[in-house]
């Protein structure tokens, strides 16, 4: 019943919350900059993996090359050259192609910070103009709890957004673990970390809500 008791309250809270096929104002400047941060992940991992193939195929290059000195084997060297030769193609390929590709990711990158910078504008408005009430991000919130999600997602600039993506795309090439944000579990550059955010703060009201409760004979 404790359960049941708990949906129940989550549900009345979030019964009226949301307009029909439209996001509330400031959930809206959530959510774009949530995929411009998205836009701007995908941008820095194609630029790492990029770069990481060309640095793959010289090592191999450099292998090969190495490895003919070492071996005084003929066919071996013979067939080393080959790689060698099929490897410089496929490299002066990339190479030739680099240049375009990089351009491209940095307009989506600039595209994707207009789009953060926008997201951000609207969000300081309304931490900055009193007056707004919380309904214009979501009826679920006071206007402290609104603030205080809007200011999260202020903390991080553009500039800092793209140096974390950088930094998570090149830890993924790695193996590395991914860095985690400093000062909070949760990602708020992307979509779900203001919805993660949001469900915590939720399932603490109604937790606070059935404690204070009456008990249920």
């Amino acid at each position: 019943m404790l359960h049941d008791a708990a949906w129940t309250l989550a549900g009345n809270i979030f019964g009226t919350a949301r307009p029909a096929r439209a996001l509330f104002p400031l959930e809206s400047a959530m959510d774009d900059l949530g995929r411009a941060a998205r836009d701007i992940a995908f941008a820095e991992t194609a630029d790492v993996i990029a770069l990481h193939r060309i640095t793959v195929l010289r090592d191999m290059i450099e292998a090969c090359q190495a490895e003919i000195a070492r071996n005084h084997d003929t066919k071996v060297a013979l067939e080393l050259a080959a790689a060698i030769d099929g490897l410089g193609e496929e490299l002066s390929s990339f190479e030739e192609t680099l240049p375009l590709e990089r351009a491209f990711r940095a307009d989506q990158r600039d595209h994707a910070v207009a789009r953060i910078e926008a997201a951000q504008s609207r969000l300081r408005t309304f931490v900055e103009t009193a007056g707004m009430q919380p309904d214009l991000f979501d009826p679920a919130l006071t206007r402290d709890e609104a603030v205080e999600l809007a200011m999260a997602a202020l903390e991080r600039s553009p500039a800092q957004i793209i140096a974390a993506a950088r930094r998570e795309a090149e830890a993924r090439q790695a193996g590395a673990p991914i860095p985690m944000p400093e000062g909070s579990p949760f990602h708020f550059t992307q979509p779900e970390g203001w919805m993660a955010w949001l469900a915590a703060r939720i399932a603490e009201r109604v937790g606070r809500g059935m404690t204070g409760s009456p008990s249920q004979g």
